[in-house]
C-alpha cells in the first residue's frame, strides 16, 4: 500500500473516531473498530490520544482562527486534528496542510477546502502569538473540584501528569525469558529501556513502538502492562498450591502476571463475554490456560463451590481517573461515581465470604478519588468484623506520573482466623 493511501486511511479513521470519542465513546473500542493494525494503528492512537488531551486548547485556537458562526462539527473536528499534527507532528508543515485540506473529500465537505487551507495557514503565520495564549482548563469541573479537595497541594501536578503521554511499560513473561535477557535483546535492536527496583519483570521503554515490532511478541515473551498495574500481582504474591480468584479479570494483564508468578490454581471471572474472549486470546499468546468463567463475581452462586479461596484479586470497575494520560477519552466521559461506588461495595461484600480465614484479598482501582479508594475500604472495614487492613510497602495510593507509572490504589485485606485474632 502506498504511503499516500495509508495517510488517507489514517485520516479517514481519525475523522470517524475523534468525534465519537468526544461523544463519550471509549477510545480503545474505537481503535479496534478502525481495523488498522501495526504502525498505522499506532499512528492513529498517537493522533487521537493527543487531540483528546488537548481538545480544550485546540478548540480555543479555533475560536481565535474562525469567524463566529462557522460551527460545522465535522470541519471543526478535522481542523482540531490538523492543528494537533501541526503542533506536535514530525512531517513538513506544507504536507500536513495539504493532506488535511484534501481530507475534506473524505467527509464529503469539499466546499470547505478553502476554509481549512486558510485556517491552517493563518495558524502557522500567527503561531507564536497563538501558542502563547494561556491554555484553558483541560479537566471537567466535577473532576477538577474533587482533585482540589482530595489533593490540595498535589492537584496541579496530577493534572500536568494527565496531559503527558504515558510511556510504554512492558512486563516480561518470566516463564519465557528473564527481564535482563529481554532487556539485552532490546538493547541489541537499538531500543532503550529502564528497569524498576520494585518490579522484577518490568521494563519502561524510552520511546513507544508498535507491539508487533517487539521481540518475541507473538511467542508471548512480553506483554504491555503499566508498572502500576504490575504492582497488583507483586502485592498479592501468589504461591504454588494456593487457590486464587481473579474476580474482575478482563483484559487479563493481572491474570497473566499472577500465572507467571506461579499461580497454578486460578479461576478468572468477567461479566462481559467479549472481554473474556479477548482475555483468553491474550493469555493463550503468553502460554497460559487458566479456568475462565463468564460470571458476576458478586454472585457466588454462578461460579463458586464449597472450596474457599486462599487469595482474591478484586480489581473493581472505577472512574479510571488514574489512567487519563493513557486513556485521555476519560476527560470527555461523565463518571457516575454513585453507581461505581455502589458496585465496588457490592463486589467486596460478594467475594469476601469466599475467602478462607487467614486468607488475603487485594482491592485495587486505577482511580485517584478517595470515595472509590480509602473511603470505600474504611466503610468495608467498619461493617466487616473479620476484615483487617494489612500493611504492605507497595500498597496505598499511587498518583499519575509517580515513578513514570499510572495512578492506582491498593488495599490488602486479611481475614481473621478466629474472632479477635488477626490474620
Amino acid at each position: 500500500m502506498s504511503e499516500a493511501l495509508q495517510g488517507q486511511r489514517l485520516r479517514r479513521a481519525a475523522l470517524i473516531a475523534y468525534p465519537a470519542a468526544l461523544g463519550e465513546e471509549r477510545l480503545d473500542f474505537l481503535l479496534e473498530r478502525s481495523a488498522l493494525q501495526g504502525a498505522e494503528r499506532a499512528s492513529l492512537q498517537w493522533l487521537l490520544s493527543g487531540a483528546l488531551r488537548e481538545t480544550a486548547i485546540l478548540q480555543a485556537l479555533l475560536a481565535q482562527l474562525l469567524r463566529p458562526g462557522r460551527q460545522d462539527e465535522q470541519i471543526s473536528a478535522l481542523l482540531q486534528l490538523a492543528l494537533y499534527e501541526l503542533r506536535h507532528g514530525q512531517r513538513p508543515e506544507f504536507a500536513v496542510v495539504n493532506d488535511w485540506v484534501a481530507a475534506t473529500q473524505l467527509i464529503g465537505k469539499v466546499w470547505a477546502k478553502g476554509l481549512v487551507n486558510a485556517v491552517l495557514r493563518r495558524y502557522l503565520r500567527e503561531r507564536s502569538r497563538l501558542d502563547a495564549i494561556p491554555p484553558p482548563q483541560s479537566h471537567p469541573q466535577w473532576l477538577l473540584q474533587r482533585l482540589q479537595v482530595a489533593y490540595p497541594e498535589q492537584w496541579p501536578q496530577i493534572i500536568a501528569a494527565n496531559l503527558q503521554p504515558a510511556p510504554l511499560w512492558l512486563r516480561v513473561n518470566r516463564q519465557r525469558r528473564s527481564r535482563d535477557a529481554y532487556q539485552a535483546l532490546l538493547t541489541e535492536r537499538g531500543v532503550a529501556s529502564s528497569s524498576h527496583p520494585q518490579l522484577p519483570d518490568a521494563l519502561m521503554l524510552e520511546q513507544s513502538l508498535p507491539v508487533q515490532e517487539l521481540p518475541g511478541w507473538e511467542e508471548g515473551w512480553v506483554a504491555v502492562q503499566d508498572g502500576a498495574a504490575q504492582l497488583a500481582a507483586e502485592i498479592l504474591a501468589p504461591k504454588a498450591g494456593e487457590r486464587i480468584l481473579d474476580a474482575c479479570a478482563a483484559p487479563g494483564g493481572k491474570t497473566a502476571h499472577l500465572l507467571a508468578l506461579g499461580a497454578d490454581d486460578l479461576l478468572a471471572l468477567d461479566r462481559s463475554e467479549s472481554r473474556l474472549q479477548r482475555t483468553q486470546a491474550a493469555l493463550q499468546r503468553q502460554g497460559f490456560a487458566p479456568t475462565l468463567r463468564l460470571a458476576d463475581a458478586a454472585d457466588p452462586t454462578t461460579y463458586a463451590d464449597a472450596r474457599p479461596f486462599d487469595a482474591i484479586l478484586l480489581d473493581v470497575p472505577c472512574s479510571a481517573t488514574g489512567i487519563i494520560r493513557r486513556h485521555p477519552d476519560i476527560l470527555h466521559r461523565p463518571s457516575d461515581l454513585a453507581t461505581l461506588t455502589q458496585e465496588q461495595a457490592r463486589l467486596l461484600r460478594g467475594v469476601w465470604p469466599l475467602l478462607r480465614p487467614g486468607g488475603r484479598l487485594l482491592y485495587c482501582t486505577c482511580s485517584v478519588l478517595p470515595e472509590e479508594n480509602g473511603e470505600q475500604i474504611a466503610a468495608f472495614l467498619d461493617e466487616q468484623a473479620d476484615a483487617r487492613l494489612q500493611v504492605h510497602p507497595l500498597s496505598g495510593q499511587r498518583l499519575p506520573g509517580q515513578d513514570g507509572m499510572d495512578g492506582f490504589f491498593y488495599a490488602l485485606l486479611g481475614k481473621v482466623a478466629e474472632a479477635g485474632e488477626a490474620a
